[in-house]
């Protein structure tokens, strides 16, 4: 067996250190872990240093998508200024949106409608709209915010239910009359 000589092992030794450490992630794969990790100030420096705050990863998921996940209301403004696209899709179909109303986040969903995140989006699965999600979660407070941007109480999803339906099934009775046509 070949004796590993001491350049050999110093090489060895710092490649081996640099894996473990992380260096060798990209600069979008340290913004998104800056994002879900809260720290706002790494990711004010990612911006500053160019990295693109719009590159999703192989899922089709931004930045904006974790802030939203995570509840950064913070993140979210910060990457609102870097970003043109407010209803980026990853691969599924899910917007920052989509993940607010599902996550119960009304701060961040009010924020994104400001923005001008469309209301009308249908969920891949079922037909379902952000409405059907907000009114099967019982979330009145989100339900009223999706309504004021124009939620479409009609709407059905492929097996029927508009989302006053949902609202019933889940036995969530005080929505029924906020959310009936």
């Amino acid at each position: 067996m070949k004796s590993v000589t001491p350049n050999c092992k110093t090489a060895l030794c710092a490649f081996t250190l640099l894996l473990i450490s992380g260096c060798v992630t990209t600069p979008e794969e340290k913004l998104r872990q800056a994002v879900v990790d809260g720290n706002l100030l790494r990711v004010r420096t990612f911006l500053e240093q160019g990295v693109n705050a719009q590159t999703a990863d192989a899922r089709g998921i931004t930045p904006l998508h974790l802030a939203a996940k995570h509840g950064h209301r913070n993140m979210v403004e910060v990457l609102l200024e870097r970003v043109s696209a407010v209803n980026l899709k990853s691969q599924d179909g899910i917007t920052p949106l989509s993940i607010a109303v599902q996550e119960g986040r009304r701060e961040l969903v009010a924020l994104l409608l400001e923005k001008g995140a469309q209301v009308q989006e249908q969920v891949q699965i079922g037909g379902a709209t952000l409405l059907h999600v907000a009114a099967y979660r019982g979330n009145q407070e989100i339900i009223s915010l999706l309504l004021q941007h124009g939620a479409d109480k009609q709407a059905r999803m492929t097996s029927g239910e508009r989302p006053v339906d949902l609202a019933q099934q889940q036995g969530h009775t005080t929505l029924i009359p906020l959310l009936e046509p």
